[in-house]
């Protein structure tokens, strides 16, 4: 055996150590609860079976002479079958019967009980067959002996379990007897190895934990800044005494390096202030271009100005033409919101509704735009720029090379604790995969070209997907489509009491 093991040369050993002790002690402790606990279960077990047995005895008798004597009197065919049943169990029973030589009281009784039932067995058989041949006198005869046997085996019963009851109290005693000091004893052995346990675990702890805590003292102060620490001394064998010497090593050399470290920051300190400058003028630059680029084309200018072609128009009498570039005009002026500003689910609709007046004015009655809104939803808070990309994706992509004429309807209804927006086409339609391309993020760039906002079905996913704070797709939008049947899209946004169910909403 390797002495060395027993030697607190690691913390690892220390804590095989401890668990062993530890272990095994409770292992005694259970062991032994569970030896007296098993001996005094087998003597409880040894007297409870004893009047089990005599009892079962005792209720066969009684049932086989009922039994018996009602179909004597009855000649009832199911008192036959229960005679025939009870009479299999009690001839079982009386074969098991040791019939061999013995001296004592108990066996001897309990032997002669075993030819009694023997004996009553074919008296009862025999009453049966005279009843059944109608010989009234030879079955009054047999059931008149079998009922004198059943009081004698009743009464050989009664004094067995008579002798068996007070054996029994005195066993019950001793096992009493027996209990309480198993139980003192039990008490004693836990509390000392509760006692042990406390103790093994506060002197492991103390010298485990004394080295760590004074190199924890000492990495706090020089967190802190202060570096002029002495050096930590650790009279262990283990591996805190090598923590110790390396940390010892290591704030020598971090003073070493702070030296070096103030003389590379001044120098580092003018290299910043040079770049600091030189991002100073490429910001300036990139501001200048910029109000280059929005001088070019000014939207609000562009704005302005359709409202004021509209207000010519209007003044001409040329009102179709008015409230055509008055929905322009709209649309616009919705575009030049930020993104980022949620909007009433109502503007969203009113958007959409400008929309399609320039598609209905530009394709007459090829499109048909249909409209089934929930009035209690109108209020509720979404993202800007949702529903018309959507819209504007069905007609491109589903109702613009179609034939026939095109459908588009928009639904919104509430259903639970959410306000679903469908957005349904009856245009050429997708295949699984082209859907599939679509909600894992590889269809975006197919699913922008010729938008007005220039925003696919991507970009408004990834919006709703930040605005509601939900990671999966299918939680905010879904997607069923069938070629040359048509598309339907449905937005899902969350709803409860009249609010919009995301981070701003706290009774959500």
């Amino acid at each position: 055996m390797n002495i060395n093991f027993l030697k607190f040369t690691g913390i690892r050993k220390k804590l095989i150590i401890y668990y062993l002790i530890t272990t095994i002690l409770l292992g005694i402790t259970s062991l032994f609860s569970y030896y007296n606990a098993r001996i005094m279960l087998t003597r409880m077990n040894s007297i409870i079976s004893d009047y089990v047995y005599l009892n079962s005895l005792n209720n066969d008798v009684n049932l086989l002479m009922t039994e018996v004597e009602k179909y004597l009197t009855s000649k009832s065919s199911e008192s036959l079958m229960n005679y025939y049943t009870i009479y299999n169990d009690l001839q079982e029973k009386s074969r098991n019967i040791p019939r061999v030589a013995v001296y004592d009281m108990d066996q001897l009784i309990l032997k002669d009980i075993g030819f009694m039932i023997d004996h009553l067995l074919n008296e009862t058989d025999s009453a049966v067959r005279a009843k059944r041949g109608r010989i009234s006198s030879e079955y009054i005869e047999h059931f008149t002996r079998s009922n004198q046997l059943s009081e004698y085996i009743k009464f050989y019963i009664n004094n067995l379990l008579n002798g068996k009851l007070q054996q029994g109290s005195q066993k019950y005693a001793a096992i009493n007897t027996n209990m309480t000091f198993a139980s003192y004893l039990n008490l004693l052995i836990i509390i000392g190895s509760v006692a042990i346990n406390i103790f093994l675990a506060i002197l492991f702890t103390y010298r485990l934990t004394k080295p760590i805590i004074m190199l924890s003292h000492s990495a706090e102060r020089i967190s802190e800044g202060d570096f002029d620490v002495e050096a930590v001394e650790i009279q262990t064998d283990d591996e805190i005494n090598v923590l110790a010497k390396a940390f010892n090593k290591m704030v020598i050399n971090i003073k070493s390096h702070i030296d070096e470290i103030k003389g590379q920051a001044e120098i580092e300190n003018k290299l910043k202030e040079q770049e600091m400058q030189n991002l100073k003028m490429k910001s300036l630059l990139k501001d200048a271009e910029l109000k280059s680029l929005q001088s070019q084309i000014n939207p609000h200018f562009l704005f302005n100005t359709l409202n004021a072609a509209s207000q010519l128009s209007l003044m001409e009498g040329a009102e179709k033409s008015s409230d055509f570039i008055g929905n322009i005009a709209e649309l616009f002026r919705y575009n030049l919101r930020k993104l980022d500003e949620p909007v009433a689910l109502r503007e969203e609709i009113k958007y959409v509704k400008n929309y399609m007046y320039i598609l209905k004015t530009r394709f007459g009655n090829r499109i048909d735009f249909f409209m089934d809104i929930d009035e209690d939803c109108l209020d509720i808070k979404m993202p800007c720029t949702i529903i018309q990309p959507v819209v504007e994706n069905a007609f491109i992509h589903g109702l613009e090379d179609l034939e026939r004429n095109g459908e588009i309807h928009l639904n919104v209804k509430q259903i639970h604790n959410q306000v679903q927006i469908e957005v349904i086409d009856n245009g050429i339609g997708m295949d699984e995969k082209r859907v599939n391309m679509i909600i894992s993020n590889n269809g975006q760039d197919a699913m922008m070209g010729g938008h007005v906002t220039g925003i696919g079905m991507m970009n408004v996913i990834d919006r709703l997907r930040l605005f509601y704070n939900i990671a999966e797709i299918h939680e905010v939008i879904e997607i069923e489509s069938k070629v040359n049947e048509g598309t339907k899209v449905v937005i899902k946004i969350p709803y409860s009491g009249g609010e919009v169910c995301d981070d701003k909403a706290p009774n959500c």
